[in-house]
């Protein structure tokens, strides 16, 4: 499984939503109902777990985590200055 389809089944479990026709990979989780502030709070959490991350105070409060590809390009450019590249 690559980072993308685990970040997704993490949104689906934590959720219990599934991407398909009307849920997309950029649909903002907010504007939806999908996610609320506690969400938010519970899947930072569990990004920062899975991936080793750290999170700013400045990015924790920038809403970053607002849609499937919002957060998969945010914990990629994580990765990547993490690691260097």
């Amino acid at each position: 499984m690559d980072r993308k389809q685990y970040i997704q089944r993490l949104i689906e479990d934590q959720f219990l939503v599934e991407f398909d026709g009307e849920l997309t990979p950029e649909t903002d989780l907010f504007k939806t109902g999908v996610m609320d502030s506690f969400g938010y709070i519970q899947l930072l959490t569990a990004v920062e777990r899975e991936f080793s991350l750290q999170l700013t105070d400045e990015e924790f409060l920038r809403n970053i985590f607002s849609s499937l590809e919002a957060i998969d390009a945010f914990v990629a450019n994580k990765l990547a200055e993490r690691d260097g590249h």
